[in-house]
Formats: C-alpha cells, sequence, structure tokens
C-alpha cells in the first residue's frame, strides 16, 4: 500500500471513527492498564473520548494490521495528553449488525 492509498484510508477511518464517537456508537475496553493509566494521569473517560474525536492524522502511528486475538484491523496512535504521550488502539467492529468503534488502549505510551 502507498503512501497516498495509506492517507486516504487513515483519513477515511478517522472520520468514520468520530461519527460513531458522537452517534454514541464507541466502547473502551475496561483493561486495568487503561483505568489506571487514566486514573493516574486524572482523566476520566469523557476526557478520553474528547482526546478520540481530536485525533489526526500526526497523531496516527502505526496500521492498519491484523488484529492478533479477534478478526479485523487495528489502528494505532501516539497523542500527546498533558505532559504524557498516550498510546491509543482503535479499531471497528459489529455487533448485532451495528458499527461500533472499540478503543482498545488508551494508557501511557510504554515505548514513549
Amino acid at each position: 500500500m502507498g503512501p497516498d492509498t495509506r492517507a486516504a484510508e487513515l483519513f477515511t477511518f478517522l472520520e468514520e471513527a468520530k461519527r460513531l464517537i458522537r452517534c454514541g456508537h464507541y466502547d473502551f475496553v475496561p483493561r486495568a492498564k487503561n483505568r489506571d493509566s487514566l486514573a493516574r494521569c486524572g482523566l476520566t473517560y469523557k476526557d478520553a473520548k474528547e482526546e478520540l474525536l481530536d485525533l489526526t492524522a500526526d497523531d496516527y502511528h502505526k496500521g492498519p494490521k491484523q488484529d492478533f486475538d479477534r478478526p479485523g484491523t487495528v489502528w494505532e496512535f501516539k497523542k500527546r495528553v498533558g505532559d504524557r504521550m498516550f498510546y491509543i488502539k482503535l479499531k471497528s467492529v459489529q455487533v448485532d449488525g451495528q458499527d461500533i468503534l472499540r478503543c482498545l488502549s488508551f494508557h501511557e505510551d510504554d515505548f514513549a
């Protein structure tokens, strides 16, 4: 996949992700690492949602790539929130015929 194709695919993914969030069709996977990182940084799930709505192509890190434990592809982002870098992993899935944006990871970047 060339850079122009990837950029177009990234733009499309971000637009769809934000649409799903605004429509309430999203969820955060309740992993301890995500909860602990948000709490440690004084952030709420609402704050995380706002950060997702503010994602841009500049925050892109990797993807799309095959999810390692479930069918589908994931997109990875790294975004500065306050004075910390966060790692964000997103995936669009279907649940009962409805598209849902699933936030698999939203935690401090272990590799920053």
